[in-house]
């Protein structure tokens, strides 16, 4: 009876863990896993898709490794053929993370007992795929400069963003001025792109600080409690002041992009009378759906490589190349 209790409270902590997990890691794991059992299932294992090192390894030199991309990637040389390609190390290591969660599960629910598939020799396999990478970009001559500081912009290439960005906002005003606020919160606040479409204005807030000079100062704050490196709804705070250069200012694209939303188009100003009226409206929102609708990922990318486009950058970074050229 007291074994039956366990398992029963252990399969009911991993649904719960489960249910909580972000999407991004189901979509991640999930497909992979998938993969995993149609592996298993070929090869008639009579313990099916029990997870086990052996079947992990095996099912990461038949089916993972050295297969061909599915689709060329943007980092792949021009010059080498789809059929030439092959998963970077760290693409296969999120197969050994997937496949090593669908082990806990396993485990979890009493269905295996076999110790983890993550032990030496899995770390080891992967770690030579790290320097047999190594070798052929070197052999190669992979652009050292791609993901470097070299892949991004300068302080004058951000200004002329901005001017572009400011100058066009006669054509579809609130795309533009969404996308200066986007790429000025990236520049001053080094926030990812998950995260700015993640803001609502209710995560925005300002103080004066005192005794900082002649004019008043009113620094940006925004907070977030969650994101890619914040699963467990950790405070955590950014903040920008006034630029003397009114194009770059991102307190100022703000302002601009909120007083379009709210007194130039259809959006209402939203009512402050309880949290539940005004806390989910975001920042950056879709221009097709309601202010509490989160932008796109491929809108915000677009609308990022639209301002390169008009000011002549060229950048393999997109969302997150204000993460490094504004450090």
């Amino acid at each position: 009876i007291n074994n039956a209790e366990l398992r029963t409270n252990a399969q009911n902590i991993l649904t719960m863990i489960k249910a909580a997990r972000p999407k991004n890691t189901v979509s991640a794991y999930e497909p992979k896993q998938e993969e995993f059992r149609r592996f298993c299932r070929r090869k008639q294992y009579q313990d099916a898709d029990t997870v086990t090192e052996d079947k992990l390894l095996l099912f990461l030199v038949e089916d993972v490794v050295n297969r061909p991309l599915r689709s060329k990637s943007r980092k792949a040389d021009r010059d080498v053929p789809l059929s030439e390609t092959r998963l970077a190390w760290r693409s296969v290591r999120t197969y050994v993370t997937a496949i090593t969660d669908l082990y806990r599960s396993q485990r979890a629910l009493g269905m295996n007992t076999h110790p983890s598939p993550r032990e030496d020799n899995a770390r080891e396999y992967i770690k030579s795929l790290q320097r047999r990478d190594t070798e052929h970009q070197k052999a190669n001559y992979a652009d050292k400069g791609r993901d470097s500081l070299l892949d991004g912009y300068s302080e004058e290439d951000l200004k002329r963003i901005a001017s572009e960005l400011w100058g066009r906002t006669d054509q579809t005003a609130e795309c533009h001025f969404r996308t200066l606020v986007d790429m000025l919160l990236g520049d001053f606040m080094l926030t990812r792109g998950g995260d700015r479409r993640a803001l609502e204005i209710s995560d925005l807030f300002t103080f004066e600080f005192a005794g900082e000079g002649p004019t008043r100062c009113m620094p940006l704050i925004i907070t977030t409690r969650a994101g890619k490196q914040n699963q467990h709804g950790r405070l955590e705070t950014a903040g920008a002041l006034r630029s003397r250069d009114p194009f770059v200012c991102v307190l100022g694209a703000v302002a601009f992009y909120l007083l379009l939303r709210w007194d130039l188009t259809d959006e209402p100003f939203p009512s402050f009378k309880n949290r539940a009226q005004w806390y989910d409206i975001r920042l950056l929102k879709s221009t097709d759906a309601g202010p509490t609708s989160e932008l796109a990922y491929n809108s915000q990318r677009d609308w990022v490589i639209k301002a390169f486009g008009y000011a002549g950058i060229r950048s393999n970074k997109k969302t997150h190349v204000g993460r490094s050229s504004g450090a």
